[in-house]
């Protein structure tokens, strides 16, 4: 009778061992359970925290190549934009794109001349980005042109309809490029392309000048001035700023779409000639019936 009783309290006690160890193996599973969910949902967190960071970013900071005027305004009006971010109205020109090959941007802006006795006798400028006007003390001919930061700086010529292009370098102050006979009276566009050391000009979607810089393009944090010094009589729109060089299907396309032709701040104006584009820079013969 002792012999079975023994027996069985045996077979108890071993019992209650296998339990007792199921019982500390499914607890320690449970705790290395617990411990993977909790990293789980930590990288979740992580995760999801920076995809929100990234799609707020991409929304409400400022645009590396922003539409600084998306209108037409005044040519005779200045208009500073800030680059100061924490100037209210201030929209930062990032500095540009360094591919492979060096430097990259790209400005476009439409232009629309009235007449050329507004301000004759000095550079009328339609934009500049550098420091508050200030005129070379040493050339007394160079009246309305900024000194010394033109980066780009974009100019009509003080008694003619050429257009002067200026960009600044770490080895020339103002490098020039001149384009002749901008059509007065019609809507004009103007790219300019940097890539490298070399400057592109293209008018109405075509390149008409591309320029070898004799040095680095020297980018600047100056502000954006619009018009400075009365400007000049006509019309600007769509002053639009890429941090990178424009392909030729980009400015195509932007010669395609035309002018914005709707005043910043009204309804809209009539314009002297709905036919905005000059197609002498397509055509160059002259008394046919592209110009007359």
């Amino acid at each position: 009778m002792n012999s079975g009783s023994n027996s069985t309290f045996n077979q108890f006690n071993t019992t209650n061992k296998y339990v007792s160890s199921t019982q500390e193996f499914l607890e320690s599973n449970s705790l290395v359970a617990q411990v993977a969910f909790l990293l789980l949902v930590l990288i979740l967190f992580v995760f999801l925290l920076r995809l929100g960071i990234s799609i707020l970013g991409y929304y409400f900071s400022p645009s590396d190549s922003p539409k600084i005027i998306n209108g037409m305004v005044d040519a005779k009006q200045l208009i500073v934009i800030p680059q100061d971010p924490s100037i209210e109205g201030s929209i930062p020109i990032s500095r540009s794109v360094n591919a492979s090959d060096g430097i990259e941007f790209t400005w476009s802006t439409w232009i629309y001349i009235d007449d050329l006795t507004y301000n004759s006798g000095k550079y009328k400028c339609v934009f500049y980005k550098g420091n508050d006007f200030s005129s070379d003390p040493n050339d007394t001919d160079a009246k309305g042109l900024n000194f010394p930061n033109n980066a780009p700086g974009v100019y009509i010529a003080p008694n003619t309809n050429d257009l002067i292009i200026f960009m600044n370098t770490f080895n020339v102050i103002n490098e020039q490029i001149t384009i002749n006979d901008i059509p007065l009276n019609k809507w004009v566009n103007v790219i300019i392309r940097c890539q490298n050391n070399t400057l592109d000009v293209y008018i109405n979607g075509t390149i008409v000048k591309s320029h070898h810089l004799h040095g680095v393009p020297k980018q600047n944090y100056g502000d954006l001035y619009i018009a400075p010094n009365g400007g000049f009589a006509g019309y600007i729109s769509n002053l639009w700023y890429y941090n990178y060089g424009l392909g030729t299907s980009a400015i195509s396309n932007i010669v395609r779409k035309g002018p914005n032709t709707k005043m910043k701040g009204s309804n809209g104006i009539n314009m002297k000639n709905n036919n905005y584009l000059s197609l002498r820079w397509y055509f160059y013969g002259s008394q046919d019936e592209f110009n007359p």
